[in-house]
């Protein structure tokens, strides 16, 4: 008999809770550091009583912003070379990233400036990108040229569950000749972030041009005596010098109309596991960026790299307000 009244307690308990509850709408969720999925947009739907639009619509209206984002880079008068297409094809079998251990080719004369970036023509790269163990997009990298000009592209795009939320597509183009940046462009959609940028450098007459399309504003700099990379272009850059363990790499860069000199650290050597399952070879770096780089972003970004002389990014992970975000590298190729 002491047992039923002790559940029927219990039960009486349970309802006078969820009364009060219902009673004082006492049930409050704050959301506001959830930055990564726009929790703004939650908010303001309960505040004006609406329903979600659906899917649908949501699809619809990001392929309409993707087309506006082709129509500007297709328009804009700029050299024949950046009119192509970001989106290269990628027919090509692509290499395991298991084969990251084998020894690479290292025919190239590092002394000559101009073959510095010539070593990653015809570089691919995937990348599978999570949040949180979360699969949250993917991003690409691709090297196209010769040892005279090559061209860097980059592309970033959210899964498409995380784009009903927080919806992310970005292109980066890079163009080097003779060893030296000449053209950057970098166009963002990053859930209400907007940015549309462009670099023109001319180092005969010592210049460097930037436009910001989406303020419509341009600066002009002159008299520049010495060689300032892009954000995508600096990262190669960095790859062909020569690590040692406890020191430091200075590249100097030009990014969102700011000069600077990155420090990138060489933290240490480990052994990671690859995307497959296997063990690799690894620097972990860290760059002490101060400018916005190639994703609005908050935290600090550490990098590993393998360990031989190709230096290729395998896995990426940077701190949001909530959790982390990691890249890790998918699939690798090298003609």
């Amino acid at each position: 008999m002491q047992y039923k009244l002790i559940i029927f307690a219990i039960i009486i308990s349970v309802f006078f809770h969820l009364g009060l509850i219902l009673l004082f709408g006492k049930v409050h969720i704050d959301l506001s550091y959830f930055d990564f999925i726009e929790a703004y947009i939650i908010k303001k739907e309960i505040s004006t009583k609406t329903q979600h639009p659906p899917k649908r619509l949501l699809s619809e209206n990001n392929k309409i912003q993707e087309q506006k984002i082709e129509e500007k880079l297709n328009n804009r008068d700029i050299d024949k070379k950046t009119e192509e297409n970001i989106k290269d094809s990628m027919e090509k079998p692509n290499e395991s990233v298991a084969k990251l251990t084998e020894k690479p080719d290292n025919s190239s004369n590092k002394n000559d400036y101009h073959d510095r970036f010539s070593k990653f023509i015809n570089e691919r790269m995937k990348f599978n990108i999570y949040w949180m163990g979360i699969y949250a997009g993917s991003a690409s990298v691709l090297v196209k040229g010769n040892s005279e000009s090559i061209k860097i592209s980059s592309e970033v795009n959210s899964a498409s569950f995380i784009s009903n939320f927080y919806y992310v597509h970005d292109k980066a183009e890079s163009i080097v000749e003779k060893g030296k940046p000449k053209y950057f462009r970098l166009v963002q959609i990053e859930g209400k972030h907007r940015g549309d940028k462009e670099i023109k450098f001319d180092y005969n007459s010592g210049e460097i041009i930037f436009i910001n399309h989406i303020k419509n504003k341009m600066s002009v700099h002159k008299g520049i005596n010495k060689v300032f990379m892009d954000v995508l272009s600096g990262f190669f850059y960095f790859r062909t010098f020569p690590l040692d363990k406890n020191t430091s790499v200075f590249i100097d860069i030009f990014d969102s109309d700011k000069f600077a000199t990155v420090e990138v650290k060489i933290l240490k050597e480990e052994v990671i596991e690859t995307s497959e399952g296997k063990e690799a070879k690894a620097i972990l770096i860290k760059p002490e960026l101060t400018t916005e780089g190639l994703f609005k972003r908050k935290g600090d970004i550490f990098i590993w790299i393998s360990n031989d002389e190709r230096k290729i990014p395998l896995k990426i992970e940077t701190k949001v307000s909530v959790g982390k975000i990691t890249a890790e590298l998918k699939e690798y190729q090298k003609e």
